[in-house]
């Protein structure tokens, strides 16, 4: 690792303990186990912290980073041993493969896309997006493979 990139973590590590403290980022980011927190810290980029969440995923803790980046989110999935299980990037429409975006259409068809994201799990790509349905309160997950094959499909409902 070179002084100059040493330098910009620690840096970016002490502007996010200043800037957030209590039970923000900095409390959750603390809380992470020192794996987690040094993939996070590999991956963050100079991305602006925004909260940390955890599940319990099928091999135990998996915790989301999620920052911006240049605008746009950039969020980490990692797993307590400190594996980078995926990265997510918020992406527009129209820079993801045509099939993908055909069938994320296809599934808005009475629903307004609220946002898409591009997924790296490894070496795998897929896409995802958010849509607001037109009955209130209810919105569609779906995760398609760059050619289009729908991968999942969720519906959350909201109480308004």
């Amino acid at each position: 690792m070179t002084i100059k990139r040493i330098f910009l973590v620690g840096f970016a590590s002490a502007a996010v303990a200043w800037a957030y403290s209590g039970d923000s980022f900095a409390a959750k980011f603390e809380a992470m186990p020192a794996a987690a927190q040094a993939t996070a810290s590999a991956n963050m980029e100079n991305a602006l912290p925004v909260s940390i969440t955890s599940t319990k995923g099928p091999n135990g803790m998996e915790y989301q980073v999620n920052t911006k980046l240049f605008g746009e989110m950039h969020n980490l999935v990692i797993d307590e041993k400190g594996k980078l299980l995926a990265v997510k990037d918020g992406t527009d429409l129209g820079s993801i493969p045509a099939a993908a975006k055909a069938a994320i259409q296809k599934e808005a068809a009475t629903s307004s896309i609220v946002n898409v994201e591009k997924v790296t799990e490894g070496d795998l790509v897929s896409y995802g997006a958010v849509m607001k349905d037109a009955e209130p309160g209810k919105y569609v997950h779906v995760r398609v493979a760059a050619d289009g094959t729908v991968k999942t499909k969720t519906v959350q409902t909201t109480d308004r």
